[in-house]
């Protein structure tokens, strides 16, 4: 195993790559009392096409992903969960566009419940009868949520900024999709994104790091299966254009707004990604936070209310900033564009920006008191493989010049796009 020491925190980090290609990170905190586990698997809701190895393209209906999720729990012995209860386990599972995670929580039974999440996770068991309830099930779930004004204002807005890409369809993807799906299709689908090398164990607790390894280890031997190649197809397309202003009427009260800015082209290094997540975050802050004249200006003036609020997202095939709030649509917008425009370096919020940055990274540290963030990240839909130490380290360096230089480097002020909920009068 690798060791990497991270001095400041007096925290040890072991990492591995077993022959079968799983990945582990084990953290061990010897002060605390529970373990959190999450088993990240490298795919998501984006991941539609691949190239097999025989060179046949096959699709995945929009919502595979996250219907291949919610199955993962159920087997011909019973409910997962429930072998997880029994075990004294807390146990859940998500989905985003990037990537599913499997993880639970624990004070007993440890070795019990890492043996249960590797072996459910890499076993799948779909028959037809199940799937065709679950589709009822999603189905109803996607259809509630087309009646929530919130649902329209986000997915209105990917869909301006990424239309006919996988952004504008929602991560469980639309009834007609899921209703494709067969056992044969999730079975594909788990036989390509779910083999060892497309996974990643993250533990921390009070674990024994070699104890643990062998455990997995053992485990994995159970589990040996051949590797299978593909190629995943990248459906982001640049050139797509952007569409600059939608509405969509629904029974609200006040207006909803949206806008946002995606990327102006596509990160490839990790480092890079963290360091522009940070970047972005820290500069939202300084230019756009409820502290920042700008919102005490608009605020005042009724342009905006308490609810805005500005937030980045940085994948591995994308990346955007978005501002949503209620207010008076048209001006709120233009503010938004104006200010955008006004992120420069600037000598005298140097100081701002570090104080900023040195509350992040309080927070950061701070975060760490709870097992989970030593294992989610901000930055796992770009890369599973980074670990939050890492991430505190690189943050550290970031200094306010090379924050501006990295957001007009990385994002589009042109594709300005704006998306509003109002009511029928």
């Amino acid at each position: 195993m690798k060791i990497e020491t991270f001095d400041d925190y007096q925290q040890s980090v072991y990492t591995q790559t077993l022959e079968d290609g799983l990945k582990i990170t084990l953290i061990p905190k010897k002060d605390f009392h529970s373990v959190f586990a999450a088993l990240f698997v490298d795919a998501g809701a984006v991941d539609q096409q691949i190239v097999d190895e025989k060179g046949k393209k096959i699709i995945f209906p929009s919502g595979t992903a996250h219907f291949a999720e919610h199955k993962m729990f159920e087997k011909a012995e019973g409910d997962v969960s429930e072998i997880f209860s029994n075990y004294g386990a807390f146990s859940n599972a998500y989905t985003s566009q990037t990537q599913t995670v499997y993880y639970f929580q624990a004070t007993e039974h440890i070795n019990d419940s890492i043996r249960l999440l590797l072996k459910f996770v890499q076993k799948p068991y779909y028959t037809q009868a199940s799937v065709d309830k679950e589709q009822g099930i999603i189905g109803q779930e996607l259809a509630m949520y087309q009646d929530m004004p919130d649902w329209a204002l986000s997915l209105g807005l990917m869909t301006n900024l990424y239309q006919n890409q996988p952004l504008s369809q929602d991560i469980g993807g639309q009834i007609s999709t899921i209703n494709q799906l067969s056992p044969e299709l999730l079975y594909c689908f788990h036989h390509y994104f779910y083999q060892p090398n497309k996974l990643h164990l993250k533990i921390t607790g009070p674990i024994d790091p070699k104890k643990m390894s062998k455990l997995i280890q053992d485990t994995q031997k159970e589990l040996t299966r051949l590797p299978a190649d593909f190629s995943r197809i990248n459906l982001f397309d640049d050139r797509i254009p952007v569409i600059k202003q939608a509405v969509k009427i629904m029974p609200v009260s006040t207006p909803l707004l949206t806008a946002g800015i995606k990327g102006s082209k596509r990160l490839v290094d990790v480092t890079e990604a963290v360091i522009l997540s940070f970047a972005s975050d820290l500069l939202l802050d300084l230019y756009f936070s409820d502290s920042s004249n700008w919102y005490m200006r608009n605020y005042n003036q009724g342009i905006l209310d308490e609810d805005f609020f500005a937030q980045v997202e940085i994948s591995r095939y994308y990346h955007f900033i978005n501002f949503t709030g209620r207010g008076k649509d048209q001006q709120l917008f233009e503010q938004i564009r104006l200010q955008l425009s006004r992120i420069m370096f600037d000598p005298k919020l140097e100081q701002e920006f570090e104080v900023q940055k040195q509350a992040t990274l309080g927070e950061l540290s701070m975060s760490l008191d709870q097992l989970e963030n030593n294992i989610l990240t901000t930055i796992d839909s770009f890369d599973i493989n980074v670990n939050v130490f890492r991430i505190i380290a690189d943050l550290k360096t970031l200094t306010f010049k090379k924050a501006v230089d990295l957001f007009h480097d990385y994002y589009d002020i042109e594709s300005f796009s704006v998306f509003s909920v109002k009511p029928s009068d």
